[in-house]
């Protein structure tokens, strides 16, 4: 539940993730059981970024509550918007998502991870929070013996270490370029608003009213959600033009055919064969070449 540790140790670690990672982030929210977050990769570095932000918030989160095990589903689902219109609905419906679930009414009442009350442009810097996997020891506690490293070991010295601050900016998506930072920013915020109103009158219309936040936060972390859909469509591309989208779905299938090829012929000995760009596995698990970037 967004608690205001689990937030602040939760923003810390979206902070350090695209700090590390070639992406630019553009909108975010973090719900109680799962998170929807828009971004642009600049390069082929989103299983990586994924990969450090799922790591080390399943790790902090564990060592904040005193638990263990799995906290984020392995995979995760990834959508490409291929217009503008796409990419700001996209925006919209992130920041929206916990009143569409009927916990507040408002996207800036969510005092979980949210940009919903942040500017494009606007940078914060973050504190390496003192509580959970950072804690301070307490003085006067004996550290615990170690023991002696086995020669064979590899130093631990050149691991790279999580630093005391890091910096979050907010990017504006790149569309829109006739408008300025600002004014795209009001045009989001706009239709939020807008989506906030309908969402209201929809619960009206019901006799329901939202859960509010001093609630959501008194609820159990442990609490598991209720059913979801689990074999419903899951798109991978949306464009507001129907052409744009048979286009995209057209080059995600050309890839799948050219990935297919390359891998079989992989398999059948041909070590030096080119994936398809956009090949990412392949080449970092087991080195094969792929084309390079246009």
């Amino acid at each position: 539940m967004p608690t205001a540790q689990v937030t602040e140790t939760l923003l810390f670690v979206l902070a350090h993730a695209c700090a590390k990672n070639d992406v630019s982030l553009h909108e975010v929210v973090y719900m109680s059981n799962h998170f929807h977050i828009l971004l642009t990769a600049h390069s082929a570095c989103l299983p990586d970024f994924v990969k450090e932000l799922n790591s080390l918030t399943a790790r902090t989160l564990n060592a904040l509550r005193k638990s263990s095990g799995t906290n984020i589903e392995k995979g995760y689902g990834l959508v490409e918007p291929q217009d503008d219109g796409k990419v700001l609905e996209h925006a919209v419906y992130t920041l929206t998502n916990p009143c569409a679930s009927d916990l507040v009414t408002r996207a800036r009442h969510w005092k979980g991870v949210t940009t919903a009350r942040m500017r494009y442009g606007e940078e914060i810097v973050l504190q390496k929070p003192r509580y959970g996997l950072w804690a301070r020891k307490k003085p006067g506690t004996k550290p615990k013996k170690r023991k002696r490293p086995d020669a064979r070991t590899p130093s631990k010295r050149d691991r790279s270490t999580i630093p005391e601050t890091v910096k979050l900016r907010l990017v504006r998506p790149p569309i829109m370029p006739e408008l300025s930072d600002d004014e795209l920013r009001d045009l989001v915020l706009e239709r939020v608003g807008v989506r906030e109103n309908e969402l209201e009158a929809r619960r009206q219309k019901a006799g329901k009213k939202v859960v509010k936040m001093r609630n959501v936060q008194k609820q159990p972390w442990a609490m598991m959600p209720g059913a979801e859909e689990l074999f419903g469509v899951r798109p991978t591309v949306s464009a507001t033009d129907k052409e744009k989208r048979i286009a995209a779905l057209g080059r995600k299938k050309a890839f799948e055919k050219a990935y297919a090829e390359a891998r079989e012929r992989w398999l059948g000995g041909e070590k030096d064969v080119e994936f398809p760009v956009g090949t990412w596995l392949m080449c970092q698990r087991y080195g094969a070449r792929s084309a390079a970037y246009s």
